[in-house]
Formats: structure tokens, C-alpha cells, sequence
């Protein structure tokens, strides 16, 4: 990526399945929904940043907009979270 941006997946051992539920532009922003039954779970919510992070940079990547236009959020019947996945990533640091 042009920034230099990673995104730490060291410990992630699963792969990165799925599709996206609702892609929205709303407020001049793209919007990423995913529907994650059982929401509330700290370990749902840490696959959800995750798999929605690699989604908004594969958005940004194939549309060439810069990741600061995405905004991500999943949800379930009861709850609804939402993050920028521009937040998620980590500047590499240069040796």
C-alpha cells in the first residue's frame, strides 16, 4: 500500500471468509455492514474488526479511494458497533 499501512494479523489463525451483507455511501463515507449473530462477544467483535478491516482495504484498493472513506460495523438483532478500519491498521514502522 501506498502508506505503508499493515495490518497485524499474528495472531489471527482463521481465514478470512464470508461477504459482505450491506455496502451503503452514506454521508460521503463507504459503509461496510456485516451481520455477526452473538455480537456482544469479545471474541466475535475481534474477528469482526478483523475480517472488516481486510474488507475495507480490499474496497479501497480495488476503488482507489483512500481507507479514511470507510467506515465498518456489524450488528445483531440486539447491538450495533461500528469503528474506522483506518483506526485498525498500524503504520510500519521502518528499519
Amino acid at each position: 500500500f501506498k502508506n505503508k499501512f499493515i495490518l497485524n494479523l499474528e495472531d489471527y489463525q482463521t481465514p478470512i471468509t464470508g461477504h459482505i451483507d450491506l455496502l451503503q455511501v452514506r454521508n460521503s463515507l463507504v459503509h461496510i455492514l456485516d451481520y455477526k449473530p452473538d455480537s456482544y462477544l469479545r471474541q466475535t467483535q475481534e474477528q469482526a474488526i478483523k475480517q472488516l478491516t481486510i474488507y475495507a482495504l480490499a474496497l479501497s484498493r480495488k476503488l482507489n479511494l483512500p481507507l479514511y472513506f470507510f467506515k465498518c460495523a456489524w450488528f445483531d438483532e440486539n447491538s450495533y458497533y461500528e469503528f474506522f478500519p483506518l483506526h485498525a491498521v498500524y503504520k510500519r514502522k521502518d528499519k
